[in-house]
């Protein structure tokens, strides 16, 4: 860990420590993938499990010192695909009239059936009350909230 900056190294420790809920010093590793997020990066469900082997034992208990060269590898990875290209394809596929909305059904199915694909609970949890009145809603938020970890 000496290479890390100082000041890199102290924030990691710092939002692992938000993460060791009871101050054992170890977190889970099934939450390796929310403290990377937390700290900005835009890994999937399966890098994360892929580094902490979370798949396999979502109990594990990873101390700091090996939780670090599994953010620094989480880093690594970058994300090919940008919100702007999840714009595109909603309004070519989804929103001929380009209204910004789609119906909630439609981006519900999106969202279980296509690439990372979230759970029934999930997908409810990230739409919760970004439906309108008529059962629309607006593809562009939908996209921050996935693309930025936030559900």
């Amino acid at each position: 860990m000496d290479k890390i900056p100082e000041e890199q190294l102290n924030e990691l420790r710092d939002a692992f420590a938000l993460f060791d809920k009871e101050g054992k010093g170890h977190i889970k590793a099934s939450e390796v993938g929310d403290l990377a997020r937390a700290l900005g990066t835009n890994c999937t469900v399966a890098d994360a499990q892929k580094v902490s082997g979370s798949k396999e034992n979502p109990n594990k208990a990873l101390k700091f010192e090996e939780f670090v060269p599994m953010m620094l590898d989480l880093q690594k990875i970058k994300d090919p695909l940008k919100k702007a290209d999840f714009m595109e394809g909603f309004k070519c596929v989804m929103d001929n009239l380009n209204t910004g909305l789609v119906e909630y059904d439609m981006i519900k199915t999106v969202l279980m059936k296509l690439g990372e694909k979230l759970d029934q609970e999930t997908v409810e949890h990230v739409l919760k009350g970004m439906s309108d009145d008529n059962g629309m809603v607006k593809y562009e938020e939908v996209i921050n909230k996935v693309l930025e970890g936030n559900y």
